[in-house]
């Protein structure tokens, strides 16, 4: 069985493909959600569990940055007085450009002369 996730607003349609014991599970739950109350739980547990899977399935590229690469960017921030970009604390990708720019800037300006 296949199952969709679909974004109209980024025209996005992802199709997943169930095993046969899910397909089942997943049958007998939606026999459940004819009652409002019932379907609108269901969909907030999934939407709780989509939050924690979907983020560890991205590309490590736009994934959260890691609390490390903050706290180091933080470092440089300050020794370099150099902001960090808001695309360096929302992606994980950007978040190591800046750190690979700015790394040997921070070596050279610590470096004896």
């Amino acid at each position: 069985m296949s199952l969709f996730l679909v974004s109209p607003g980024l025209d996005l349609s992802v199709e997943l493909y169930l095993p046969t014991h899910l397909e089942d599970a997943l049958a007998r739950q939606w026999e459940r959600l004819n009652d409002r109350t019932a379907r609108d739980a269901f969909c907030q547990r999934l939407t709780r569990q989509l939050e924690t899977l979907l983020p560890d399935a991205m590309d490590w590229d736009i994934k959260e940055p890691t609390p490390a690469q903050v706290s180091y960017a933080m470092v440089l921030s300050k020794q370099l007085d150099v902001p960090i970009p808001p695309e360096a604390l929302r992606f994980r990708g950007s978040m190591h450009e800046f750190l690979e720019k700015h790394r040997q800037l921070s070596k050279d300006k610590r470096a004896p002369k």
